[in-house]
């Protein structure tokens, strides 16, 4: 099973096309209203083909919740807002969302950041959440980024049909997260470092 972190824009048809193709899932969100829409069969914003893979997704039996789950492998899609003022991406969300991860996961996880981020994010603010909580990353708990490349309007064609990128420490979890990706994404997945895939976006 995977948990599915954020069911906004990106995380939401993520969610719903993993579910739809064969893998178990819960999507996780703090918004309560959504989740409780979500939960009455409706989806929470209009996109091209989204109402058919909703339902595809329910057939198939992916849950929603406002609760993090105890599972083997977490997909972070937390909004990422960028800061005029900075002009620097806020990666706030993604901390937060990885320490409530790490309040829940069993030791092997492995947790993947989908949201866009900016080259030396995992390092800067990902990483030290998770040291922090004492967990060893390569031993403990395995890291990887796998940054979406949708655009609204056309986002669940993209999501099958556009390559993408999956950076990991190690070649053996990249390879993981690649097949699960492979399960409904048709583009070419390469597989590489964490800052290479940062850079990809």
């Amino acid at each position: 099973m995977i948990n599915v972190v954020g069911l906004g824009y990106i995380g939401l048809p993520t969610a719903l096309m993993f579910a739809a193709h064969g893998v178990e899932v819960v999507g996780t969100d703090y918004n309560r209203e959504l989740v409780d829409t979500l939960n009455a069969g409706r989806t929470t914003f209009e996109e091209d083909g989204l109402d058919e893979l909703f339902q595809q997704a329910i057939k198939s039996g992916i849950q929603f919740s406002h609760e993090y789950q105890k599972t083997d492998l977490y997909i972070v899609a937390v909004p990422t807002p960028y800061d005029k003022a900075s002009k620097k991406v806020d990666a706030g969300y993604v901390a937060k969302a990885v320490e409530n991860v790490m309040e829940v996961c069993p030791k092997g996880a492995t947790i993947v950041v989908e949201s866009t981020v900016s080259p030396g994010t995992i390092d800067r603010h990902v990483r030290p959440v998770i040291e922090a909580k004492g967990f060893v990353i390569g031993q403990d708990i395995h890291l990887a980024h796998a940054p979406e490349r949708i655009i609204p309007g056309n986002m669940v064609y993209e999501l099958k049909h556009n390559s993408r990128t999956v950076g990991a420490d190690c070649r053996e979890i990249g390879e993981k997260i690649k097949t699960l990706y492979s399960s409904f994404c048709e583009g070419e997945i390469v597989v590489t470092d964490i800052r290479t895939a940062e850079m990809t976006k």
